[in-house]
């Protein structure tokens, strides 16, 4: 079966710089800004992000200028409306 390469999530990614996304981590943690760069291993940088942490011992919401998420933790990536 050949890949579709029109279905290639960097694709997807790369229409969506400047725009506001939602990071999912694999531990649970979310993240909120606006996409600033990726590359090929989805490492991603968000600018004016916001961490959501939600637990059973706290919630926690802390706001970062700029931060680099590294690619082999994230769970999913969504497009904010």
């Amino acid at each position: 079966m050949a890949y579709n390469n029109s279905r290639n999530p960097l694709r997807v990614l790369a229409k969506r710089v400047g725009s506001p996304v939602a990071v999912l981590l694999k531990d649970g943690t979310k993240y909120t800004g606006l996409l600033k760069e990726y590359d090929n291993f989805m490492n991603i940088i968000l600018q004016n992000a916001k961490e959501l942490l939600r637990n059973a011992e706290k919630e926690s919401d802390t706001k970062f200028p700029e931060i680099f998420i590294r690619g082999n933790n994230v769970l999913y990536i969504q497009p904010e409306p």
